[in-house]
């Protein structure tokens, strides 16, 4: 029996997460669901959300949300739910490049994508994304549907909320807390815990405004 993978959403975070899953070559059949036209090279868009319990039954028993996030992670959370509902399974897709050590638990749907670390003890909650060059080290914890940014930097024992967002290059230092539904913006240095529902930013970062 052939496998097969939706990735549900289309656009830049789908091209990334596709890449990925074709060097992998763990499977024989990859589609994209959306109501644009696929912008990835051999791949096809065959349907939209509504189409997904039909595609299951027809042999399309793999799903993967390929919706990125900044900020809002309501769109991730839906798709998810839809798709493990309607009894799909839902891989964690990792790039052959990244390292990931021992110990490591990686939940449901979570993207680690090309040179990515995701060290020793570190617990990765479903459906986040550990995008490019991102580095996160020993016993970190990063919660569900959190996006943690193309090169940032989590050093040791860093906990990160669920929902939240860490932007690019920005470096968290060790056991620093980030809460649920917070935005670090890019280039920050996190010297200190950031409350839940807040966006803050700068060297060192600070809360600007609360997005609550």
């Amino acid at each position: 029996m052939k496998k097969k993978l939706l990735l549900i959403g289309g656009g830049g975070h789908c091209n990334s997460v596709a890449d990925c899953v074709l060097a992998l070559n763990e499977y024989d059949e990859v589609a994209i669901i959306d109501t644009v036209e696929s912008t990835y090279p051999g791949l096809s868009v065959i349907g939209t959300d509504d189409d997904i319990p039909f595609l299951f039954g027809d042999g399309w028993t793999d799903a993967f949300v390929t919706v990125g996030s900044v900020g809002d992670t309501k769109i991730r959370r839906r798709l998810f739910k839809m798709v493990k509902n309607i009894g799909m399974t839902v891989p964690a897709i990792i790039d052959p490049s990244a390292v990931i050590g021992n110990n490591v638990k990686i939940g449901e749907g979570v993207f680690v994508g090309k040179g990515a670390v995701v060290n020793t003890g570190s617990v990765i909650g479903e459906c986040a994304i550990i995008n490019t060059g991102a580095i996160i080290e020993h016993d970190c914890t990063v919660g569900a549907f959190s996006h943690i940014s193309p090169g940032a930097v989590l050093l040791g024992q860093v906990s990160v909320g669920s929902d939240s967002h860490v932007g690019a290059s920005a470096c968290v230092r060790q056991l620093v807390k980030i809460g649920d539904h917070a935005m670090v913006g890019m280039g920050s240095v996190v010297v200190k815990d950031v409350p839940d529902g807040v966006k803050a930013f700068g060297n060192p970062c600070k809360v600007v405004m609360s997005l609550t």
